[in-house]
């Protein structure tokens, strides 16, 4: 299934934020990004956006590809070795088994076909989140829009390693706060928008609030009206709002970054912020803080709590200034933070991300 282009709607977005106040337009980060997005989306649209090899959107999440296994280092994946697996009364010994394959006696594919890895992949998805009385991960499956290119298969249900990571994220939240009470949730960053399917296929009544800069929005938002349609309310009609409707239950509402003063008139459950914020300098983050630290119950950040890399000077890659856990502390003085842990992430080595739950002092 294809993903329609909107040409009109990507310079709508595009138009508005070149006059919103400094303070939301993309930081030097992105806005590095954004030379290379544009050209990309202006040429080639979103046909098959999720199984586009070296493209930029990758940069944000959009793509879905098959991953190079064969080079996994189970032994330092956050997956595979982690605080609830170390429990597992068989793991010590898989996991010495494991070191000696990677020093050199057996290569690791001898130990796992890439099937039996998914498998693996999707037991461990399924058991944190019945631990963290999680909707169950077989209570939905992804959405193939954008056709990506590689589909995992388990009980006849089809999913990506970056949805089983948006599921990861929901069930580790799940530990702290129950999604059935929660009405509003806002999402700053949420990049093609597949945390938003995850949590609106478990949780189909939230209202969800998406803020984003452009075109990760356009993106978002295409993607989006495909897997829910009739439930998302444009950007062309949220641009204009003065307030959240009070007809919004099961909506996903598209607002750029600069309508995030809105949130003044409404009261916020959970706020939601994936590796957005360390990519921002610490005054950018204090602002958006500002008003979540004034209307949200709790919070939900995956980042770089050391910060994210530095850029050698303005317009080169990487952030002006680090934002760091201490700015997190003093941007959420109305919250305590309850938890912090390495996040979870399905390949590679240990993630240098921490998830963190804050709530309401």
């Amino acid at each position: 299934m294809q993903v329609p282009d909107d040409p009109r709607l990507l310079e709508l977005m595009l138009e508005d934020t070149a006059h919103s106040p400094d303070i939301y337009k993309p930081t030097n980060y992105w806005a590095v990004y954004e030379k290379k997005f544009l050209p990309e989306l202006r040429k080639l649209g979103l046909r098959d956006f999720r199984s586009r090899r070296d493209s930029v959107l990758s940069s944000f999440g959009a793509t879905d590809l098959a991953p190079a296994f064969g080079r996994i280092d189970v032994c330092k994946s956050g997956i595979f070795n982690n605080r609830f697996t170390e429990k597992i009364p068989f793991w010590t010994k898989f996991l010495t088994l494991q070191n000696h394959l990677l020093n050199g006696i057996l290569p690791v594919s001898s130990l796992f076909r890439l099937e039996e890895l998914e498998e693996l992949l999707c037991d461990f998805a399924r058991l944190y989140g019945e631990k963290a009385g999680a909707r169950p991960l077989d209570a939905f499956e992804a959405s193939l829009a954008g056709n990506p290119e590689h589909v995992i298969k388990k009980g006849g249900r089809a999913y990506t390693l970056p949805i089983l990571t948006c599921y990861l994220r929901y069930a580790y939240c799940c530990n702290h706060i129950n999604f059935d009470d929660i009405e509003i949730l806002v999402e700053l960053g949420g990049g093609s928008g597949k945390q938003a399917e995850v949590i609106k296929k478990l949780h189909p009544e939230i209202c969800l609030l998406l803020f984003d800069i452009t075109p990760q929005l356009y993106v978002c938002e295409q993607y989006l009206r495909q897997v829910f349609p009739g439930d998302v309310v444009s950007y062309r009609d949220t641009r204009n709002m003065v307030s959240v409707p009070e007809e919004r239950k099961g909506k996903i509402f598209i607002f750029g970054n600069w309508k995030f003063p809105i949130l003044e008139k409404i009261k916020i459950d959970l706020f939601w912020n994936s590796a957005g914020f360390q990519e921002m300098e610490p005054e950018v983050t204090a602002n958006y803080l500002g008003y979540v630290n004034r209307q949200s119950r709790s919070v939900f950040l995956r980042e770089a709590m050391k910060g994210k890399e530095l850029a050698r000077k303005k317009g080169d890659h990487g952030v002006l200034k680090k934002t760091t856990l201490e700015d997190y502390k003093r941007g959420l003085t109305n919250f305590r933070l309850v938890d912090m842990s390495p996040s979870l992430w399905p390949v590679g080595k240990r993630s240098v991300y921490s998830d963190s739950f804050w709530k309401r002092i």
